[in-house]
């Protein structure tokens, strides 16, 4: 099924209009299939226009309608054959001999049914089906049920389609209980079919028709075996999309993806400093409502450093002014949308399991280096956070006891030697202890030492800085031969500002840790955990 995602209605109605008028151009005596309802009413206004401008012609189309309620006159102003003629027969250059419409008033309905079937067979078929669906996922008047019917038949109408038509009546006593209807098998036949869904109300059925189930209970999934379906919807009808925030020190990335995790839309907005948790949220929530009043956001998931408090939803970080701080409460009241909350390196962990490196496997396991180091666990697609949210943080274990002294007190940490600080330290340390060295040099022309500095020397062939960053890859190596060791995972995946220079630091990774595993970069880079945060409102994906 190809899908196309127009802005608003009369953008879905005119590309609808298009994809119409090139297959009459194309075949001029082409059968059409068309549907009623308020939702082509706008295909069919593009399409009058276009004949009235000479852009199309409509004298030798034939057409057949998918339905009509049964038992009603087709003089009667709530039929579908009234419906044809107002917005569209008599307003273009058709000849209503070769425009077909179940008979209402058949006094033999099944008679009718296979009439109608044997008079599109005996036209060679539809071209081109014209399709609306209802809330409940009915094509035609084909209702969810157990069994579907494949030919044109008799239906009755179930209570939601009775109430959704009835604003079109006096009152929903008026409305017709059955309807004579192509079945399935007969809009399957169809050699093209074009979908159209508009509005909020259209999601649910569009969120299914876009998932690998069919099922009889949304008729519409049937559509999924035809060869040449085209879903167009405007974006109130794409499902919902989803908002993540990823908070970091310096700057708030935000981000949109669509129900097929693809990014529609990134921005940031600085990081306020020195100033209250609540002036933080405030700008989140401001930023937040901004893009939620030009996209249909169902959640906002956020991604943040420090500790979770997840039964009270609270932060407290050590690098921000949260301090058991209700964040998500205080979003949540400002945007009116449902709110969730995770670490931030379990946010890019899912963000990379779930459409990044960790894409092919079930189990992932991440590492984040950067100022410190950072993990996410990812068992069977989903967040893995142990009790009270703790699990994660093997930038705390022990690598060397009795070895430096770590800012959480204890000594020997990982993060104490594989993080980008401490390459830096040990960046710094070398060139002390070699003034001669071109790394003492490029730090002299630079007048700094930051992540980038080794890799500056050893370009320059500095045999001081090759030994710095051999000696700084045995540590990560050590570190992820512990997780290897421990959890077997599919993938470990290696993210932070670090990476970036991609196989000049996994090669050694990889040669020194000398594991089946696969040991790989993150691909999805500085997104990974804006994504991931907007995955948290896709489905629960924490356990």
């Amino acid at each position: 099924m190809r899908v196309i995602v127009c802005n608003d209605y009369d953008e879905m109605s005119k590309k609808a209009a298009s994809l119409v008028a090139s297959q009459i151009t194309l075949k001029p005596n082409c059968v059409l299939g068309l549907a009623t309802g308020s939702t082509p009413i706008g295909l069919y206004d593009n399409l009058v226009e276009m004949n009235q401008n000479g852009e199309i012609d409509f004298s030798s189309v034939t057409s057949f309608n998918l339905d009509e309620y049964y038992p009603l006159s087709p003089d009667n102003d709530q039929s579908y054959r009234y419906f044809m003629n107002l917005h569209l027969f008599d307003r273009v250059n058709i000849d209503k001999e070769r425009t077909y419409v179940p008979n209402g008033l058949a006094e033999d309905a099944e008679a009718e049914c296979a009439e109608y079937e044997k008079k599109i067979a005996d036209h060679g078929g539809i071209d081109l089906q014209i399709l609306g669906i209802g809330q409940n996922g009915h094509i035609g008047f084909n209702e969810p049920d157990e069994n579907l019917i494949s030919v044109t038949h008799l239906t009755g109408l179930t209570d939601n389609t009775i109430e959704a038509n009835s604003r079109f009546f006096a009152s929903i006593d008026d409305v017709p209980k059955k309807a004579l209807t192509m079945g399935i098998g007969s809009i399957l036949k169809a050699k093209r079919i074009i979908l159209l869904a508009s509005g909020k109300s259209k999601r649910r059925v569009v969120r299914e028709l876009l998932n690998d189930n069919i099922t009889t209970s949304i008729p519409a999934t049937m559509l999924k075996v035809h060869p040449d379906v085209v879903l167009i919807c405007d974006k109130d009808a794409y499902s919902e999309m989803y908002l993540g925030v990823d908070i970091g020190g310096t700057a708030i990335k935000l981000g949109v993806i669509d129900s097929f995790n693809n990014i529609v839309y990134k921005d940031s907005i600085p990081t306020q400093k020195n100033v209250t948790a609540k002036v933080i949220a405030d700008d989140i929530s401001a930023a937040c409502k901004d893009i939620a009043a030009r996209y249909p956001i169902g959640s906002i998931g956020i991604g943040t450093p420090g500790i979770i408090n997840f039964e009270q939803e609270t932060v407290s970080a050590s690098n921000l002014p949260f301090d058991n701080s209700p964040i998500v409460e205080w979003i949540r009241e400002e945007t009116g949308l449902p709110v969730l909350i995770n670490n931030d390196a379990n946010c890019a962990a899912l963000g990379e399991a779930i459409v990044g490196e960790g894409a092919d496997e079930n189990d992932i396991f991440m590492v984040t280096l950067g100022t410190g180091v950072g993990g996410g666990i990812i068992i069977n697609k989903r967040i893995y956070s142990g009790k009270k949210g703790g699990a994660g943080e093997i930038g705390h274990m022990c690598i060397e006891a009795d070895g430096k002294p770590c800012t959480c007190g204890s000594t020997g940490c990982w993060e104490s030697y594989a993080s980008v600080t401490a390459l830096i330290e040990q960046t710094k340390a070398a060139a002390e202890e070699n003034p001669d060295s071109i790394l003492a040099k490029v730090i002299a022309e630079n007048g700094k030492v930051d992540g980038k500095t080794v890799f500056e020397a050893m370009d320059k062939g500095c045999e001081v800085a090759e030994k710095v960053f051999d000696k700084y890859t045995s540590y990560i190596a050590v570190g992820i031969k512990n997780i290897v060791n421990i959890f077997r995972p599919g993938a470990v995946v290696i993210a932070g500002g670090i990476s970036v220079v991609g196989d000049r630091l996994l090669k050694p990774i990889q040669s020194k840790v000398g594991t089946d595993v696969p040991i790989k970069i993150s691909h999805l880079k500085n997104d990974a955990g804006m994504i991931g945060a907007a995955l948290l409102g896709k489905d629960t994906r924490v356990l």
